[in-house]
């Protein structure tokens, strides 16, 4: 009887003190899991360290040296010279566009030449029939006529020159007469005889005109009148 009473005295006892046993543990096992949670952040926030350089001294020899120095002058000669190519390249290729160019434009005014004459030959029809009368029909069909031929020139860079009402420039003018105009000053120009055309900034044929005679000149014409 009192064997049974130990054995559940001893039983009760191992009972009792088995979760006071287990309590270090589970604090120990808390901390671990603490120390690794906190370990894990502490990574996060820590920059990343640079990986190891694989980069290792070499070490040459002289006659090695002086074949890279050697090799390093070839390369910056071939890069001169292929510079040099290129810059002489871009430079042909403009001289070409420039001489292209001057070759079309000095057969335009070769042409241009030959057909502006035919404004001459327009003017005086239409100054002929302007002065007939029942030619009305014949007169603007040949207005219709000149504004195409003259949208024709200016389809290749051709232009005729304004000078009637603008002073004598002997650049774009030819003066052919003087005449004694009322009220016109000197030299400007007052009728247009045979007209002119440019093609840019070059001329193809001044335009001939008469400029108005300075004043003294008409004051003796009316006097000798």
């Amino acid at each position: 009887m009192n064997a049974q009473n130990e054995a559940g005295h001893e039983s009760a006892e191992q009972n009792a003190g088995e979760p006071a046993a287990q309590r270090p543990q589970e604090a120990a096992n808390d901390e671990e899991h603490t120390s690794q949670a906190e370990t894990a952040e502490a990574r996060r926030e820590r920059p990343a360290a640079a990986a190891p350089s694989d980069q290792r001294p070499v070490t040459i020899t002289f006659a090695q040296y002086e074949e890279l120095k050697t090799l390093a002058r070839e390369r910056d000669e071939y890069l001169r010279r292929l510079q040099r190519a290129v810059a002489d390249c871009q430079n042909l290729r403009k001289r070409i566009d420039r001489m292209r160019e001057t070759i079309n434009r000095d057969a335009i005014k070769r042409v241009a030449l030959q057909v502006v004459s035919l404004a001459d030959g327009l003017a005086r029809a239409l100054e002929i029939v302007d002065q007939t009368q029942g030619a009305e029909n014949i007169a603007e069909g040949l207005r219709l006529l000149e504004k195409e031929f003259y949208s024709i020139l200016d389809n290749f860079g051709v232009q005729p020159i304004e000078a009637v009402g603008k002073p004598f420039d002997p650049h774009y003018h030819e003066a052919l007469l003087q005449e004694a105009v009322e009220g016109a000053e000197p030299n400007t120009v007052v009728r247009e005889l045979k007209r002119g055309f440019v093609m840019g900034e070059e001329i193809i044929r001044p335009t001939a005109v008469a400029v108005a005679a300075p004043q003294q000149d008409t004051q003796e014409a009316d006097q000798g009148t």
